[in-house]
């Protein structure tokens, strides 16, 4: 169940990213291809890395009934906080055009929702 809890989790905030993004790249194609690639390479670099981390710690938890909540770590909750609050000051800033931050925000949904799919695999793959 953890699996598919992260996986839902990581998900919707790529889907909500990609939302976001889109509407303030709308008209064009050239900034949403760009923010695609970044994120495909973001995922490589670096989101893989950490939802095989994830992965790896909840097939690892002991309990036959683990917490709602264990999917993922305390310092993984305090990463969330810490971009959630980065992403909405960035966003009432005003500092970035709306284009440029609509690509950005294309590239962090990206890898989100390639892990979220990696998520899901390993919980149908999952024995318990």
């Amino acid at each position: 169940m953890l699996f598919f809890l992260a996986a839902g989790l990581w998900f919707l905030a790529g889907a909500m990213l990609f939302y976001r993004g889109f509407r303030l790249v709308a008209g064009g194609v050239l900034l949403p291809a760009a923010g695609l690639c970044g994120g495909l390479v973001f995922f490589r670099l670096v989101f893989m890395r950490i939802s095989s981390l994830h992965i790896s710690r909840i097939r690892a938890i002991p309990h036959a009934r683990p917490c709602l909540f264990s999917f993922l770590d305390w310092r993984a909750y305090g990463l969330m906080v810490v971009m959630v609050t980065s992403g909405i000051l960035i966003r009432a800033s005003g500092f970035f055009p709306l284009p440029l931050l609509g690509t950005f925000f294309i590239t962090m949904g990206t890898p989100l929702m390639v892990s979220s799919l990696r998520f899901a695999t390993a919980g149908f793959s999952d024995p318990r």
